[in-house]
C-alpha cells in the first residue's frame, strides 16, 4: 500500500527484461517509490509481480497495451482512482519488428508495427498521463530509447553499432528522441524533468539474449533519470557513460 508521501512511478513493458530490472532496482534502492509495473499479459505480469513481492518489494500491476487506446485510458483511470497523481512515467515498452513478424508481412506493415509501439504508443501513453503528472511536485518522464536511434552515431562509420542495420527500429527510436525533446521543451520551463535513456546492448529476450551487457546494468541510467530531483537535468539523451549525440 502506497503512503501519501510515496513517489508513484509507472513503467510500461515491465514484466520482463529491462523493464523488470528497472522496477526491481527502483523498488529495492528507493523504498519511498511505489512501483507500478505495466504489462499487456495479465498472467505474465502477475508472475513478475509475485517474484518481486516475494523479495519483500513494494510493487503493483497495471494492465496497459501502448498500441490500444482503450487500454491506455483504462490504465490512466486506474492510477487516477488509486493514487490521484503520477510522479514518474517510464516509457519502456518497445519492440524490434524486423525479422520477427510472420512470414508474408509487408515492408509497410513492418515499419508501421515498429512505429506503433516504439513511437506513437509512447506519445498516446504520455498524453494520457500528463494530467496526473501535472499533480506531481517534480514530474519526471523517461523515454527508454537506444543508441541505435542516434543520427549522429549512424553517420559515424566507427560507431560501435555501425554494422547493425534495423532501419525501422533505428528510425522509430530516432523519432522517440524527438518526442523526448518535444516534451522536454514544452514542460521543462515548468520544472519537469524529461529525458531519454539508452540502456545499452543488454542480453534480454528483446534481442534473443545476444547483448553483451547485463539487464541489471541496462537499468541503471533509466533509474537515475527517474529519480532526479528538482535540480536535475532536462532534455538529455544519455547512458551510463554520459551524453549521446542526438
Amino acid at each position: 500500500m502506497a503512503s501519501p508521501d510515496s513517489t508513484i512511478v509507472l513503467i510500461t513493458g515491465a514484466n520482463q527484461g529491462l523493464g523488470f530490472e528497472v522496477a526491481k532496482k527502483l523498488a529495492t534502492d528507493h523504498p519511498g517509490y511505489h512501483v507500478l509495473m505495466g504489462y499487456r499479459d495479465a498472467a505474465k505480469g502477475e508472475e513478475a509481480i509475485a517474484k518481486l513481492k516475494g523479495q519483500g518489494l513494494t510493487v503493483d500491476g497495471v494492465i496497459i497495451d501502448v498500441t490500444d487506446d482503450t487500454s491506455i485510458q483504462s490504465a490512466a483511470k486506474q492510477v487516477a482512482d488509486q493514487f490521484g497523481r503520477l510522479d514518474v512515467l517510464i516509457n519502456n515498452a518497445g519492440v524490434i519488428t524486423e525479422g520477427r513478424l510472420p512470414e508474408g508481412t509487408s515492408l509497410r506493415q513492418t515499419w508501421q508495427a515498429s512505429f506503433d509501439i516504439n513511437t506513437t504508443g509512447q506519445v498516446v501513453t504520455t498524453e494520457a498521463f500528463i494530467p496526473l503528472l501535472e499533480k506531481a511536485a517534480v514530474p519526471r518522464i523517461v523515454f527508454v530509447s537506444s543508441a541505435l536511434g542516434s543520427c549522429t552515431g549512424r553517420l559515424d562509420p566507427k560507431d560501435q553499432f555501425a554494422a547493425f542495420q534495423f532501419p525501422a527500429y533505428r528510425s522509430s527510436k530516432a523519432a522517440l528522441n524527438m518526442i523526448a525533446c518535444h516534451y522536454a521543451s514544452l514542460y521543462g520551463p515548468k520544472g519537469w524533468k524529461v529525458n531519454a535513456s539508452d540502456p545499452g546492448f543488454c542480453a534480454t529476450n528483446f534481442n534473443g539474449f545476444r547483448g553483451w551487457g547485463t539487464p541489471e546494468s541496462g537499468a541503471l541510467q533509466t533509474v537515475h533519470l527517474a529519480t532526479l530531483d528538482k535540480d536535475g537535468p532536462n532534455g538529455t539523451f544519455s547512458n551510463t557513460d554520459g551524453p549521446l549525440g542526438w
